[in-house]
Parts: C-alpha cells; structure tokens; sequence
C-alpha cells in the first residue's frame, strides 16, 4: 500500500553536510601530562616525530631504538564547535573511516564504541551525545601488544607468523596490517592512531548507504546494468528514485525513474537500465579504460533528498581456472579475450600509511603504466588500499589481483575472531566491488603452501589435536566465510582461496593453477632455471637488490658504506639477503670495485633475473599466461625485491621491466651452442614486421646478418630463428661477439635487445669514449649518446634532477644511436651535471 506523505519537512533542500574534523586535535602518550598538537589522519610514530620527541624512524638505526612506542598507550583529543543549525538534521554520525586499531571513542565523556579492527569503517548516531557550542571528542588507543598477548597466552600454542619479529607472534591476534609487525623487506613499527580521515556526516529524511552495479549483460549493441540501492530512512516514505548513466565523453545519457514506497529504517531497492552501443572498459595495452558516470538520486516534492555517484567500468572479467589437456589452466579473460598478465606485486607505499600522498599513489600508476603493466597484486600482508588506489587503477587501465589481508601464517578461527573478519570482509567487498579494475578476490597469500611444505607442524611443534584445530580454522576461515561473502556481494568476482595453488620445489605440479616460484633465490637454484620451472601462471618471484647510492645517502652516514655494517644490515631484513646477493654475483659478475659499484651490479643481477623469467614466461604463451614479479616497491629505504625504491628511484629491473613488457617483443634463449629466438605478440590483430638477426663484435663490425619477414598472429608466441652459436660466429671468440634482435615494422624499430654468449665475468671489457649530445624539445632535454666500443648497461645520473630518465642500464652498440629524454628544461644543468658509468668502470678486472 502506497504512503500518503504528508509531511513537507522531508524536502528540505540541505539534505546533507558533512563536516571535517581533522584538524586541531592533541595527542599524548597516556599517563603524561603534556599534551602536543597534531592533524589527522596520523600515527603515533609520525605525531611524535613532527614535534621532534623521536628521530627519523628509518634513518640509520632508529627502528631498534623506537620499539618501546608499541608497548605504551596514546590519547587522542578534539574540541570542536557544532552550530545550532547542525543539530537539526535527523541523523548525525560521527564516522572514522580507519582506526588503528583498539581505540575506546568518547563523545563528551560518553563511550560511544570500541574499536577492534583496523579495516573497516566506524560509525555512530551521536546527535544525542552532541551539543550546540563546544564538544570533546576522546580516544584513547590501547597497545596491540597489551590487548593480544592475553591471547596468545590462551592459546597456549604460538601461530607461525615469521614476519612477527617477536617471539610470542602477537600479530595474528589483531586486524591490522600484518606488515606493521614486520617482514623480510619491511620494519617493525607497531602503530595506532586516527589513520584516515574524521568526520560528522549529517542528514534529513534519508541516506543512500550503498550502490552495487551489477551488469547483467554486455555486448556490442547494448549493455544491462541493475542498480541495488541500500536506503536508510528515518520514516516510512514515498520517494522517487532515478538512476542516471552517463557516457565516457559526457554525452550520452541514460535515465530509469521509479516511484517507490520505503519502510522505515533499511531499504533494499533495484533499477534496471539498458544502454544502448556500449563503450567497454579495457585494460592498459588493450583500449581505452572507458568509464561511465552513474548516478543515483531520491527526490521528493521535486526536490533531492539523497544522491550516491561513482563511476562504472562495463566490461567482462574472467578468471578460467579449470582442467584442461595440460593441467589445470589459470588465465584472465577480458571482454571474452584472453590476455597475458604483466605486472608485479604491490605494497604499502610507507610503513606509516598517513605519509601515502595522492601524488604518491600516482606515481605507483605512473610507473605501472609507463612499464606496460596490466595487473598489480595487492598483497595480503599490507592493508585494503584507499579509495583513490581504486579510483586511479580504474582510469589507468590497470586490473588488480586483490588479496583479503592474510598472509603466511594460520589464523585464529574463534567466534570473536571470525565476526571481526566478517564485518571486515563485508566492508571492503562493497567499498571495492564496483571498480572495474578489481579482477580477482584471493583469501590469503602462501598459507595454503605454508601448511603443506613449510614444515609449521615440526618447527612449532603441533600435536595432532592442535593441527586439527588449525585446519578447521583454516577451512571455516578460507573455505567459508570469504567466499560466501564474495558470493553474496560481488558475485561476478572469482575467488581464489589462496596463492600459490601449486608448489614451486614439484615440476609435475608447474602444470596447475599459479605458482610462486622461490628456487630462484631461497633455492639458491641458477636464473636459468626460469626457463624450465614455467607454471601456467607465475603470481609471484623475485631477486634483491639494492638502492643506487644517492638514495643510500639519505638514510646512512658514510661510515656505514659497508655491507657488514649494523646500519646496512638493519636495512637487509633477510636473514640471507647480502650473502645471497654475493652468491649470485660471484656467478655472473667479477668483483665490484667498491661499495657503489656493489649496489649497481647488484641491480644488474637482480633486472637480468627478472628479465629471464619474464621472458620464459611469455615466450610460453598460452601454457603460462602471466607474470606478476615481487615487487613493485618499498615501504621504507631497504635492499629488497622493489623494482622502484622507497624514493621512487627506478632501479634498473624497472627498465628492464618497461622493455620486457613491451607489447611485441623478441626473446633470445641460448642453450649450450642451441640459440632460439621467439616473436611474442600481445597485441590483439595480426602484426607485419621485419626481425633482424645480426651478431657484431664490441666494436660494432657485423659478422652475420639475418632478416625475417614476419607476419605475426594475435596474441602468440613463436619460434622464428633456430640455429647454433657455432654458425653465428663461425670459429670466432664467443666473448667478445653478441647477438642483437632487432624488431622492425613500417621502417620503425619497435623493440631491440642484445643476447651475451658468456658470462659478463668472461669478457674483457674495453674502456668506452662515450658521447652525449644535448637539445631542448618541449619542456624536455633530449640526450643523444654513442660509444666506440661497447658500453654495456650504461646508468646516467645527474645530482638535483629526481626525475627519472625514459630509459637507463641500456647498452650503448657502436655504430647505433641512443635516444634518452628527461623531463627538464634545464640543459645546461644537466648537461653540466650528468655522469655516465657502465660495466666497464665497476668491475676489477680479472
């Protein structure tokens, strides 16, 4: 029966304020008595730090001396004034969208909640609490190390979370960022505080709480979308409701109109629109990652009470993991076409995640996208990211593999512990499901392998009843609680209990689902096992290296230049890390000169790595159709995985990330005398091209020559030159000759690349005369540079110029121009400023 409105009050024209309250807060540590101000979002750690009662947490090292901050409690306090008009609106939430993590919240000396969980959302109706003039807003935030241990003292076991540098492994216990508590790349800094924003949110009549599109259909000539509408209202009322859907370029609008009838308190209602000639969302490399504007308005008396907007990608995400005539498959399809994953790992950009700017995470797609990535993992040891991570990888083409934050360690399983993570699951899923770049949901990362083939039951010494315990918890955790929530809220998502599916140390299981392939580096096992250990989908690998030396200088002294030193090894969190590196080296490179020469090459070794097994992975299309390397970047200055510094320097993996993801490239692979070279195409029509073939010695004269006529197919991968060393070169020194591939199409070199026949520890390298040539061209300095002989991995650097080159750790061939540009206009300060290095001036010769 539909309600007679008669109450005109409901079509007030200021629906809706919202109030910021981030600022003029005060913080203490509990039990002081001074109090010191601060601005939210926050932490503990970075509040102490503006006001100079601790030191720069990762200069040298300070991590060992801030440890005592975990165990204290803080107190957090605002005054602020609330004008009469503000109290008249029906509803007025005070809403925290991130407490980390237990905080007791007081309005005017009323405990309003308590919080348990570092992601979600936390609100609460205080119109009653608040008063017109002065309010006082309290919190006070317990230490996670006080509220856990008891816990863990109950258990009367100890989880196996390694990251956990404490020997009581607390983490597990809190809903927080498992990473605060450490890693093998990360620090120990265990923080609370308001981090991310406060704020009152007041409204009349009514509130759109939630908007879910879902697309029902998708096809050249139209798409269907439903829009699920969640209203909260304060009475029972009659309402228009009107869904509008606006295209990319603005133009072409859609609109659905219902009239319909609310209860009071929670309403659940549905729109259908179609839109006629559909522009679909593609990833990077694909098409364009066109969105549509959708927006959904209630309107009384003409008037708006209540409106929710956000944008919508319209595309098909599938995931097709299922047995086939190799194994079982693992591949991503995308508006029906498969695609070959490229991208890589991510983390928190900071260990102190207030300090994560816009123009931060901007820089995380900007290097995403300038490296021909389509995916990034977010891992689940770090924390659901913000909105605008969502909102940038939606507009830059870039799909995510989104993780729930559990990682390498069992979990608790008790009623208490399974709500939490309920109430968490629940949150993210319906803040996250709408963006088009979300791809995939996976419970946890290496927990699954971590139970079978890590050894926790010897190592922590489990009885049986206790190993039971765990692997019911583990299945009620994984196996039922976040995939009914995926199910239930986003059901067009595939959920994956957890990465890997297959073990890396069983070649038979490579042929299942996705690995995470470790013999490369814990295996100590060679880079040219990249080329044999080919999964059907590679989620995760990875080498260490370390910053260049500018980046070093910021967090050392020049008296801790030394890999042994306490400050260095601080900053190498694992166990094995240098001594590996040394290994790895020692194999491929001769001895560095010096210290800086030892933080290049082992850049070297780590982008020559990587390079290998990319290249492995796409040459093996479709077998393996996908190559997400660990990891993008840092959360602090540290030897790590990163391809990007906590700095935002680009290493030298990142360029030869950019290169190797191109979208037609050519892959040498060279067993004993056998040489093959592959054309891989991800491009999604038929290419023409030219690959050139040639071997020169360092001096740039040409000993073979080859040409291939090539028309490439779709997305494929083919081997178009066989032949052996021995032809190459013809009876002449295999150290001092190198092959290059060349792809060429419309007279234009679209990709280029140089195959080593040795060792670089083999060849006696000759001392380059290498040239630069400078212009100006639209705002940015063009450098044009040759060589006489050989330069090999040549790194430009010019102090005070951050930005980074388009290209660098290139090889310089006599005979052959390279072109770098920088943004800056200024060419002479660069110019003035540059310095070149290779190979040649880092290694003692043997």
């Amino acid at each position: 029966m539909a309600l007679k409105v008669t109450d005109k009050k409901s079509a007030r024209a200021n629906f809706r304020n919202v109030l910021s309250i981030n600022e003029g807060w005060q913080f203490r540590k509990a039990g002081t008595t001074q109090w010191y101000d601060t601005t939210v979002p926050s932490t503990n750690f970075t509040d102490l730090l503006k006001h100079g009662l601790i030191d720069d947490p990762f200069y040298r090292d300070n991590e060992t001396k801030l440890q005592w901050i975990e165990n204290e409690d803080w107190e957090y306090q605002l005054n602020f004034e609330i004008k009469p008009e503000d109290l008249e609106y029906d509803v007025v939430n005070l809403v925290f969208d991130g407490l980390d993590t237990y905080a007791d919240v007081y309005v005017n000396d009323i405990l309003i909640f308590k919080s348990d969980n570092m992601f979600v959302k936390w609100q609460h109706d205080c119109k009653q609490l608040l008063k017109a003039g002065s309010n006082e807003l309290k919190l006070y935030f317990h230490s996670p190390i006080k509220v856990t241990r008891p816990l863990y003292e109950k258990a009367g076991f100890t989880y196996p979370a390694g990251n956990d540098k404490s020997d009581d492994k607390l983490s597990v216990y809190s809903r927080k960022a498992p990473y605060h508590f450490g890693w093998d790349w990360g620090p120990r800094f265990v923080t609370s505080g308001i981090w991310r924003p406060v704020y009152l949110e007041a409204w009349n009549d009514l509130e759109i709480a939630d908007l879910y599109v879902e697309q029902n259909a998708l096809t050249e000539k139209r798409a269907v979308i439903t829009a699920h509408v969640e209203l909260n209202a304060v009475e029972a009322q009659n309402i228009d409701l009107q869904l509008t859907a606006t295209s990319p370029e603005g133009t072409g609008v859609d609109v659905k109109k219902e009239h319909v009838s609310l209860e009071q308190g929670k309403n659940n209602i549905s729109l259908t629109a179609t839109i006629s000639d559909p522009r679909r969302w593609w990833p990077n490399g694909m098409g364009e990652p066109d969105l549509y504007k959708i927006k959904v308005k209630a309107q009384k008396y003409g008037q708006t009470v209540a409106e929710k907007h956000l944008k919508v990608g319209l595309r098909t995400i599938e995931v097709i993991n299922k047995p086939d005539s190799d194994g079982e498959s693992f591949f991503v399809k995308v508006n029906d076409t498969p695609v070959f994953i490229k991208g890589a790992n991510y983390i928190p950009s900071d260990s102190f995640l207030d300090r994560v700017t816009s123009e931060k995470y901007r820089e995380v797609f900007d290097n995403a996208v300038e490296a021909n990535m389509n995916m990034l993992r977010v891992w689940g040891g770090g924390f659901y990211e913000n909105d605008e991570f969502y909102d940038l990888a939606d507009e830059r083409g870039i799909m995510i593999w989104q993780d729930f934050m559990f990682a390498c360690s069992m979990y608790p399983g008790d009623d208490a512990f399974l709500k939490n993570v309920e109430k968490e699951a629940v949150y993210n899923v319906k803040r996250l499901r709408n963006h088009p770049s979300i791809a995939l949901w996976c419970g946890n990362n290496e927990i699954a392998i971590g139970w079978v083939s890590w050894g926790w039951q010897k190592e922590f010494g489990y009885d049986n009843v206790t190993q039971i315990l765990l692997k019911k918890y583990y299945n009620n955790l994984f196996h039922k609680l976040l995939p009914n929530v995926v199910k239930a809220l986003d059901p067009e998502k595939f959920y994956l209990p957890s990465s890997p599916i297959s073990d890396w140390k069983k070649l038979d299981d490579l042929k299942i689902g996705n690995n995470h392939y470790w013999g490369v580096w814990h295996g100590e096992l060679p880079f040219s096992s990249y080329n044999t250990y080919v999964p059907r989908f590679m989620s995760e690998y990875g080498f260490q290296s370390f910053p260049d030396i500018d980046s070093v200088k910021k967090y050392t002294e020049q008296e801790d230049w030394d890999l042994m030193s306490p400050v260095m090894l601080l900053h190498q969190k694992h166990p094995r890390g240098n001594a590996l590196i040394k290994k790895y080296m020692e194999e491929h490179y001769s001895q560095p000169k010096n210290f800086e020469a030892f933080l290049y090459l082992s850049q070297l070794l780590q982008a020559e790595g990587i390079k290998t097994a990319i290249h492995a992975h796409r040459r093996n299309k479709p077998f393996c159709m996908g190559t997400l390397y660990w990891q993008q970047n840092d959360c602090w200055p540290v030897a790590s995985w990163s391809s990007v510094d906590y700095y935002g320097r680009w290493k030298a993996l990142q360029f030869f990330v950019k290169t190797a993801y191109q979208e037609i490239i050519a892959s040498t692979i060279q067993e004993d005398d056998h040489i093959e070279v592959f054309v891989i195409s991800d491009s999604l029509v038929p290419q023409k091209v030219v690959l050139e073939v040639d071997v020169l010695d360092f001096s740039g004269k040409k000993v073979y020559e080859g040409r291939h006529n090539l028309n490439i197919a779709e997305n494929s991968s083919k081997a178009v030159c066989k032949t052996t060393v021995k032809q190459l070169i013809e009876g002449k020194d295999k150290a001092s000759h190198m092959l290059t591939a060349r792809i060429v199409r419309d007279g234009e070199v679209i990709y280029e690349d140089n195959h080593y026949f040795v060792e670089p520890k083999a060849i006696k390298w000759e001392k380059p005369e290498i040239e630069a040539k400078f212009r100006q061209e639209a705002g940015r300095t063009v450098i044009e540079l040759s060589a006489n002989v050989l330069a090999r991995n040549v790194c430009l650097k010019a102090s005070g110029f951050e930005n980074n080159f388009s290209d660098n750790y290139f090889d310089l061939v006599p005979g052959r121009k390279k072109t770098v540009t920088i943004n800056t206009d200024d060419h002479s300060g660069l110019e003035k400023d540059l310095t070149v290095y290779s190979l040649y001036d880092a290694c003692i010769e043997i």
